[in-house]
């Protein structure tokens, strides 16, 4: 029984490196086969080469489980069986996994702070549940597909649990790119050993609306930026090259004669153009997400146009409401801001069209 301590207590050290191993292979599978997502793929033992001897491997040539030396189990198995005893070893075996099981669901502290941190915890539980994926396939009925099922179950509640309470407070949009990333390739590689995962799936979709409130907070500081610099006057250029600058940053509708005289003065003021490229710069962030996701156009373009309308209807005239309650505006600059948001109301048929050529 000794040597099954000293084996529970080894795999429970090692599971991270498994996990880790496991997600390096899937993801190197996935970069040269990407129909290999959600086939499940077990690695063949290498061979030593005939009449050559013993050969080292390298963690590149192992599967995850073949860096673990199973054989005090299969032994205690053995033994237990022979005695007569299987049924109590089998019941200390999964009593002890599930221990285990508890200690692996538990989260590093601070864990929303970092990105090494969801690394840690994801590849802890992957290596755990790969090792008992590898146990229910070798160890002679040890564990069953029901018990197997009813422990990844109730992690898998603790798992989205634990990801969606950690990730509600991060405010990294980067960061959330990275977990984002991360969950995919979780994802992949417990699917590739027979692990159901839909729940963390779905989880996807409350960390895509997190990560669009996160990018809506920065550019409510972009905006406010934009508008602290604005004056609120008719946007004049002194040259053709300023002119066609502002032509190329913002489409612009109305009739412009063909022999423009300099300086030339645009109706709207130097916010319109200043926000629309801000806008786009949004669109391309939010599109950074959806990315590897497996949508579809239709779905991409409707999760962006959301996103987009929000910001727009939301962070960007709340900004703007702040600017009207500014004591010092006058009646022309109130003016002009009337005007500059008739401009950028038209103006949303472009970034539609904009958004469509990107998705496309």
């Amino acid at each position: 029984m000794s040597d099954l301590k000293d084996f529970l207590e080894n795999i429970r050290k090692f599971s991270p490196k498994i996990g880790e191993v496991a997600m390096r292979h899937a993801n190197e599978e996935l970069a040269s086969d990407p129909t290999l997502v959600g086939r499940k793929k077990k690695r063949i033992i290498p061979q030593p080469d005939e009449g050559v001897g013993t050969k080292h491997y390298t963690e590149e040539d192992l599967s995850a489980q073949e860096m673990i030396d199973f054989s005090p189990i299969y032994r205690c198995l053995h033994i237990s069986t022979v005695l007569g005893s299987r049924p109590t070893f089998e019941t200390y075996y999964r009593a002890e996994r599930t221990k285990q099981a508890r200690l692996v669901l538990q989260p590093p502290t601070n864990m929303h702070e970092s990105e090494e941190s969801y690394r840690i915890y994801i590849h802890s539980v992957l290596g755990f549940f790969i090792l008992e994926d590898h146990v229910l396939n070798t160890g002679n009925g040890l564990i069953t597909r029901a018990f197997l099922d009813e422990m990844w179950t109730t992690a898998l509640s603790k798992i989205v649990s634990t990801l969606q309470t950690h990730s509600a407070y991060c405010t990294d949009a980067t960061l959330i790119l990275r977990i984002k990333d991360l969950i995919m390739l979780f994802c992949t590689t417990l699917r590739n050993y027979g692990y159901t995962v839909k729940p963390l799936w779905e989880l996807m979709r409350e960390l895509r609306d997190h990560y669009t409130e996160v990018l809506m907070q920065r550019w409510v500081q972009v905006f406010r930026e934009i508008l602290s610099k604005e004056n609120f006057q008719p946007l004049q250029v002194q040259d053709r090259n300023e002119f066609d600058l502002i032509l190329s940053e913002f489409p612009l509708d109305a009739d412009i004669p063909d022999d423009v005289t300099f300086p030339y003065t645009f109706s709207f003021s130097r916010m319109v153009p200043s926000v629309y490229k801000e806008v786009k710069e949004f669109i391309y962030a939010c599109l950074k997400f959806s990315e590897d996701l497996n949508l579809s156009q239709v779905e991409v373009d409707e999760m962006i146009r959301k996103s987009m309308n929000l910001l727009l209807t939301r962070t960007f005239s709340g900004c703007l409401s702040s600017a009207f309650r500014n004591p010092h505006i006058n009646l022309q600059e109130i003016i002009q801001i009337i005007v500059d948001t008739g401009y950028l109301e038209e103006a949303t048929i472009y970034l539609d069209q904009f958004i469509s050529n990107i998705t496309g």
